[in-house]
């Protein structure tokens, strides 16, 4: 199924802003922000479900944040508070980051399930707001931002002021992640490692070395720079879901000459060894 949606960088929140963002899942380690890598928040043994498949069960949402028992669910069994950067996906995206900022009332809201359904968002609210309504905007934000052919999809809260309503496996973040590239006009079929940092182009590696760049811009687009060559091919992005916290997603593009390169980005190694062949095909849209 594709997943068709642009991802789009937003400033930090402050307190008692609202705000929310496709799926960014860059990393964004930056001086502005250090000291929010020194923020804690509170692991949840048995976290509480606070999910939606639709704006229809917003309500039911609301109720069960509602009923959500800070105190309690603190000294729960294993509950324990912990440094966020033991929670990667809070602290190396753009989205946790404006989690992170906000004073509480806040909540944080990734598509469900992750793997298939490529949106996130983060709201914050007024001092005194009920966190409850915090957590219905926040879903509601994420259900906005889902593509909209992704059936089956839903959303999540993650966080809600300082508890974490997910495993806490849920915010595991790769640093490096398996790509795949394929130019047939060029002879070009790699198996390679992409990296990426903040404010900088991704950079696609094998054992020799760079052997591509990957450049986003703010329209959506999406060019990818052969080092050997020089060839830059300008195309665009699907994203297809979360892989330990990254948004996998296909790209494609062509070249001047019209000579086209697709490049899988985030995928797991098994993914890319089963399923290359169809996620390489031309969009027909393309």
């Amino acid at each position: 199924m594709k997943r068709m949606l642009a991802a789009v960088a937003l400033p930090l929140l402050a307190a008692a802003a609202c705000t929310a963002s496709a799926p960014d899942s860059r990393s964004v380690r930056e001086p502005m922000v250090e000291d929010l890598h020194r923020a804690t928040m509170i692991v949840v043994d048995r976290p509480p479900v606070i999910a939606v498949l639709s704006p229809v069960d917003l309500p039911v949402a609301e109720r069960a944040a509602s009923r959500i028992d800070r105190a309690g669910l603190a000294a729960r069994g294993l509950s324990r508070r912990v440094a966020a950067d033991a929670l990667p996906f809070l602290t190396e995206t753009r989205t946790g980051l404006e989690f992170l900022a906000a004073a509480p009332p806040r909540a944080l809201a990734r598509g469900m399930p992750p793997e298939y359904c490529p949106a996130v968002a983060a709201v914050a609210g007024a001092p005194g707001a009920a966190p409850a309504d915090i957590a219905v905007r926040a879903l509601r934000s994420c259900l906005d931002r889902l593509p909209a052919d992704a059936g089956g999809c839903g959303c999540r809260i993650m966080a809600l002021d300082d508890l974490l309503l997910v495993p806490r496996e849920d915010t595991a973040y790769a640093t490096g992640t398996s790509a795949r590239m394929q130019a047939p006009a060029l002879g070009l079929d790699l198996l390679l490692v992409a990296e990426e940092e903040p404010g900088h182009p991704a950079l696609l590696r094998d054992l020799n070395g760079t052997v591509a760049r990957v450049i986003r811009s703010a329209d959506g687009s999406v060019v990818v720079e052969l080092t050997a060559t020089g060839q830059s091919f300008t195309g665009f992005s699907v994203p297809v879901g979360f892989r330990r916290g990254r948004v996998a997603e296909r790209i494609y593009a062509t070249d001047s000459a019209g000579n086209r390169i697709a490049v899988l980005i985030g995928f797991e190694p098994g993914e890319l060894a089963n399923g290359a062949a169809a996620w390489m095909a031309w969009p027909q849209k393309g």
